[in-house]
């Protein structure tokens, strides 16, 4: 058995050039890297900007904004006579790393907008990151369709890893511990005034940001090196000349049934869209936006580690597309509905802040940590399975993916930001307002 093991995986990696994999890898990463990096600094992030815990409501509506770059694009390769997807993406990532580079000496600035103040610095330079993620969407998983394959599952694996490598360096950054309650109060005043003191991470922000632009930099080396190292011209599927053409052309029609072989039902086609456009809804709009709520009653480190773990189990399940075979449909709906299920109890727990139960104990900090990391897992393996579902489909299947990705991400924010900072049904608390005051 292990040897009929051994042979199966040194056949599949004879038929596949593993610098191939590493630069489709590294593409991927360029994906959502800097978003995500930006979002496990959270833990940090929120004990000192002026928007406080709606930070993240206010991340990921600004994210939802960012889809103006696959708009555009798309607008674009529709009335443009040349349109070339390679160069658009050189553009695109190069952004996005000098961006990263910029933040982390700005991150912390403010200025007042209408008698309030904001973390516009922050914001701002989040945008154009987060050009990057929604634009890859509908532009660099389509393009993989220019290579083999065996090559798309690297690169969903690299996407994955946009959320792990940060999570790591973030992990091993800490956030100190949990805040002590510092008494503040004035001389020759009769209040007792307590204030939180939340100690310093093993390295600052500022460094944190250096690495994530590093990192941003050799994904643009990386796809500079897949167009132009011979070893990646010779996995690409059509030839070289033809890697002008559109990769996802938009005049196509949908492919239900092909003489290419692969065949899907209508329904099918459409279910595994809405199905997708529910994950991110949750996903990338409402889970992201109300996390703090959930996470920070019990406390800064669980926060901390519900942030960096959950940013590991998705690129974690994300693996799993190496070693089983084609998902099931039936499969990923009882899936999906576990994952609706836990959102619902993370969700409840958010709406239960600032005391939701077990609050100051550690079954209850056990439970959020273990809820968001398989809520984390669960998502990334059922994106995985709908869109290698769709990888075989010779016309708009990936496309209409990124399509139904941003719909529910878009519909999932807007909802949930409206929530946190409109209808207030989310507070926060201090972590000293228990402290008796004598």
């Amino acid at each position: 058995m292990n040897d009929k093991t051994q042979n199966m995986l040194s056949q599949k990696l004879s038929n596949r050039r593993l610098i191939v994999d590493l630069l489709a890898l590294m593409f991927g990463l360029g994906a959502w890297v800097g978003v995500n990096g930006i979002y496990v600094q959270l833990p940090l992030l929120v004990n000192s900007a002026p928007e406080g815990w709606s930070l993240p409501a206010h991340m990921v509506m600004l994210v939802q904004f960012a889809n103006l770059g696959p708009i555009l694009y798309t607008l674009y390769i529709k009335y443009s006579k040349w349109a070339c997807d390679k160069y658009i993406t050189y553009i695109v990532l190069a952004a996005g790393a000098l961006s990263t580079f910029i933040l982390a000496f700005v991150y912390n600035k403010t200025t007042t907008i209408f008698g309030n103040e904001h973390s516009t610095a922050l914001l701002s330079l989040m945008f154009v990151t987060a050009i990057v993620g929604c634009t890859s969407s509908v532009l660099f998983m389509p393009y993989m369709r220019n290579y083999r394959e065996i090559y798309l599952v690297s690169y969903l694996v690299g996407e994955g890893l946009s959320g792990f490598v940060p999570s790591v360096v973030a992990l091993i950054q800490g956030v100190g511990g949990n805040p002590e309650c510092l008494n503040n109060t004035k001389p020759n005043s009769d209040e007792v005034e307590f204030l939180p003191f939340y100690p310093e991470p093993r390295f600052s922000s500022q460094a944190f940001f250096i690495f994530i632009g590093t990192l941003l930099f050799l994904c643009y080396l990386a796809f500079l090196g897949l167009n132009n190292l011979s070893v990646a011209v010779g996995e690409r599927v059509k030839h070289p000349g033809s890697m002008e053409t559109l990769p996802t052309d938009t005049r196509a029609p949908p492919s239900y049934k092909t003489n290419s072989g692969w065949t899907m039902s209508k329904q099918v086609y459409s279910y595994l869209l809405i199905m997708m456009a529910v994950v991110c809804f949750l996903s990338n709009g409402t889970l992201p936006s109300i996390q703090s709520y959930s996470c920070l009653p019990y406390g800064n480190v669980a926060y901390h580690l519900t942030v960096t773990l959950s940013s590991m189990a998705g690129p974690l399940a994300m693996c799993l597309g190496f070693v089983i075979k084609l998902p099931k449909v039936n499969f990923l709906s009882s899936l999906l509905v576990i994952l609706i299920g836990l959102s619902g109890f993370v969700c409840y727990l958010a709406i239960q802040s600032p005391t939701p139960p077990l609050q100051n104990s550690w079954l209850g900090e056990f439970l959020v940590v273990l809820s968001w990391i398989l809520i984390s897992g669960l998502i990334g393996f059922i994106k995985l399975g709908i869109t290698t579902l769709f990888r075989p489909d010779p016309g708009r299947g990936l496309y209409y993916t990124g399509v139904a990705t941003q719909i529910g991400s878009l519909a999932g924010a807007i909802i949930t930001y409206v929530l946190v900072n409109h209808v207030k049904l989310f507070h926060s608390y201090s972590p000293c307002s228990l402290i008796p005051m004598h």
